[in-house]
């Protein structure tokens, strides 16, 4: 049955979603589904009628599986003829691209997720791209995005034209116009936006905003090209460009600074200086669930269509002009971000707890910890070993070969012939389920079963997994030393903790994620010196307590001791000489799945209980500290009030995600997380103001941790002085905490011992 268009011929917008569902199918209108209820809101939210839209699909039937994708592509060509008809009789102002397919034929263009949000003239009117409504149903975070492609939207549909800002994008300049240029932004100490491209450790050009309507690139290079300009001249621009950058008076704004400035430094000797926004860090302080790349900046504040593919032509003119472009939307997208931070109230702590982190990060970075080579190498061995014993066991209990890193061998070989309770994850590209074969489900199915297979097949791959994470990893080498450098994100986690990456250059790993063990005793510090730790105590389970004002938990705190003891004691209700190591064990877990929200069954699961002893664990646990559970239930009604959160140092988070069991354990677990974390960076760049240019260096960020080496003879004194730098009072409504700081020396990662 076809499901033809509906609304008035004349309508300013025309909505073209894929093809109708089950629902459609049987009312005979496009849109009334669930996928018609996310589209209904969002036209309500953003003040568009829907009876005053022409909705219609590119394919009027519905298709096998609801999958256009089983349509033969002559036949959509022929839907898409019909289309062209409908849309010309309705004449709109503006036509909506639901989806892939929709985009795909109405402008020739691919990927909903790069052109979402642009408008882009076609022989039809112009067309804006946006999320389909079940799209975002299975990925609910699109929802805030398509909001704003939606205003847009109703903006646009006010006249049938193109508005565009007439940009003055110069990528062919004189060496006259360069040196003119530069030496005037110096002079006048211009505000500028800078970007560069890189290929093969070298700068092909570089480009400088002075406004988002004016921008220069500076070539040097492009494929087989050589050089723009004459040794000398190129030595001049150099110098120049030096200038700006290390111009402390000249402010200065970059997406994502770090990975500019660290080239900037490493391969030209230039330290950039004046920072005055990231776009990328700025965005992320308003929207930190939200991705942050440029190409989603400039959909969300500029008028600029999407550009980035221009980035891989084989066009010389193309790709300078892609350059300069990011300059210019860069700098536009910081006012208007600089803007919408005074607006949503978050401009000091961006400052304070996020743009400080910039220079500290980059230089903790490329500092690198030192990796002992040798017991690198036999690491690796000892592993491989491993690795191969217990595959041979594998092998011998299974009765066969078995790739425990094929997912199809490893379905197969779970449900189909070992008949285990299948175990599923979701697809969000398709939004349905498909069975699991991953880590998670092999732990659950471990801890179900405890199948000596299963325990053997997770021992392979964590074996695996250490060996190609971390040994067999390209580190830096120089001098013949071995050093292992990592880039560290600031944008890296909704909750505002670091995570690490490879370096800009393709080296290192993350370094915040190696577990205890052989792998961690590699790394050494450098000769003469000792490593200082520097850990917070029970950091987030105390944040828990004093937030919640639960004053008998906050007891166990300061009383210092064995907490998880003490904690386990108070649940079971018995003197701690008789708490078993079990029951120690178990109450530490208790805590954290107590605090954030855990349920009885997942919780049965991670403790290895059953569920009927979980639900009594966790009743004895909120019995004991009943103020936790108002605590949740303060957390839930701000969150039904603004969704927003805010943290005792005054991190802001906005919860876009639907309203489920999920979004409220994020919830609970969002306030302690970023506090520790914003708490610990603190501290960090303390540290760093206090050591920076002296001979000790702060090597790592761990999460909870900070690890510095320093000159052997004097290790007392900077451990003391490592614990007065992170001990850090945080207000908590009326009380105050101070989180305990523990320091360990030792000679390797691996061991140390309580200073």
């Amino acid at each position: 049955m076809k499901v033809e268009g509906v609304g008035p011929n004349g309508a300013k917008i025309c909505i073209v979603g894929e093809a109708p569902g089950e629902q459609e199918e049987k009312k005979g209108i496009p849109f009334v589904g669930a996928a018609g209820k996310v589209l209904d809101d969002i036209l309500e939210e953003v003040g568009i009628k829907r009876d005053e839209c022409y909705i219609t699909n590119l394919y009027k039937e519905r298709p096998k599986s609801n999958d256009l994708s089983t349509v033969d592509r002559a036949e959509l060509q022929r839907a898409f003829a019909d289309l062209q008809a409908e849309i010309t009789a309705v004449r709109p102002n503006v036509i909506v691209a639901l989806g892939h397919y929709p985009l795909e034929y109405l402008t020739g263009y691919k990927s909903i997720s790069d052109w979402r949000g642009s408008v882009i003239e076609t022989s039809l009117g112009k067309v804006i791209p946006t999320y389909h409504p079940a799209g975002i149903l299975r990925e609910w975070t699109f929802r805030p995005i398509s909001v704003v492609d939606w205003v847009k939207v109703k903006k646009e549909s006010a006249d049938a034209g193109i508005k565009t800002v007439a940009r003055d994008i110069v990528i062919r300049p004189s060496f006259d116009d360069v040196t003119t240029f530069l030496r005037a932004i110096v002079s006048n100490r211009t505000k500028v936006a800078f970007d560069i491209e890189v290929e093969t450790r070298q700068i092909n050009c570089i480009a400088f905003a002075t406004a988002p309507v004016h921008a220069m690139c500076i070539p040097f290079w492009f494929g087989a090209s050589g050089s723009f300009w004459s040794e000398e001249q190129e030595l001049e621009i150099w110098q120049l460009i030096k200038q700006v950058l290390e111009d402390s008076n000249v402010p200065k704004i970059a997406q994502n600074a770090q990975y500019d400035m660290t080239i900037l430094r490493d391969l030209y000797g230039i330290t950039v200086n004046g920072l005055g926004l990231d776009t990328m860090v700025a965005f992320h302080s308003i929207y930190p669930e939200l991705p942050k790349g440029l190409d989603l900046l400039c959909s969300l504040y500029t008028d600029v269509s999407f550009y980035k593919y221009q980035r891989m032509t084989k066009d010389m003119d193309t790709f300078f002009r892609y350059n300069a472009m990011d300059a210019a939307v860069t700098f536009e997208c910081a006012e208007k971000i600089a803007k919408e931070m005074e607006e949503f109230g978050i401009t000091k702590f961006y400052y304070e707890h996020m743009h400080s982190l910039i220079v500290p990060l980059m230089d903790i970075g490329g500092k690198g910890v030192r990796i002992d080579s040798e017991l690198r190498k036999k690491v690796t061995k000892e592993l491989k070993i491993q690795e191969v014993e217990l595959q041979d066991k594998l092998e011998k209990l299974v009765g066969h070969p078995l790739n425990v890193n094929s997912p199809k061998q490893m379905k197969g070989w779970l449900y189909d012939e070992l008949k285990l309770k299948p175990k599923f994850k979701l697809r969000k590209d398709k939004g349905e389920k498909t069975l699991a074969a991953d880590e998670e489900a092999l732990d659950s199915l471990y801890r179900e079963t405890h199948l000596e297979e299963l325990r053997l097949v997770l021992g392979i791959r964590e074996c695996r997994k250490l060996t190609s994470t971390y040994l067999e990893v390209e580190y830096d080498k120089e001098n013949g030393v071995e050093r292992a450098r990592t880039s560290y994100l600031i944008t890296g986690t909704e909750t505002g903790r670091l995570s690490s990456r490879e370096t800009v250059y393709g080296t290192g790993t993350n370094m915040q994620n190696i577990p205890k063990g052989s792998i961690r005793r590699m790394f050494v510090p450098d000769d003469g010196k000792t490593f200082v730790n520097a850990d917070l105590s029970q950091a987030e389970a105390r944040v828990v307590a004093w937030l919640a004002g639960e004053n008998r938990l906050m007891q166990v705190f300061t009383n210092g001791g064995d907490i998880h003891r003490r904690n386990a004691a108070n649940i079971f209700r018995k003197a701690e000489k008789d708490v078993t190591k079990d029951e120690r064990e178990l109450a530490k877990r208790i805590v954290h799945a107590s605090n954030y929200g855990m349920g009885p069954i997942t919780f049965a699961k991670n403790a290895g209980v059953s569920v009927a002893e979980a639900k009594k664990l966790l009743n004895a646990y909120f019995s004991e500290y009943p103020r936790i559970k108002l605590w949740h239930m303060s957390i839930e009604n701000t969150l039904r009030k603004t969704r927003t959160l805010t943290t005792p140092l005054g991190r802001k988070r906005t919860f876009f995600n639907r309203w489920d069991s999920t979004l409220l354990r994020e919830a609970y677990a969002y306030i302690p997380q970023s506090t520790v974390a914003d708490v610990l960076n603190v501290g960090l760049r303390r540290c760093y103001a206090e050591y920076r240019n002296t001979d000790t260096n702060i090597l790592l960020q761990i999460h909870d941790a900070v690890l510095l080496q320093t000159p052997t003879p004097g290790v007392a004194n900077v451990a003391r002085r490592v614990k007065e730098l992170l001990t850090i009072p945080i207000q908590i409504g009326i009380q105050q905490l101070v989180i305990p700081v523990d320091v360990s020396i030792g000679p390797n990662w691996g061991e140390l011992e309580k200073a």
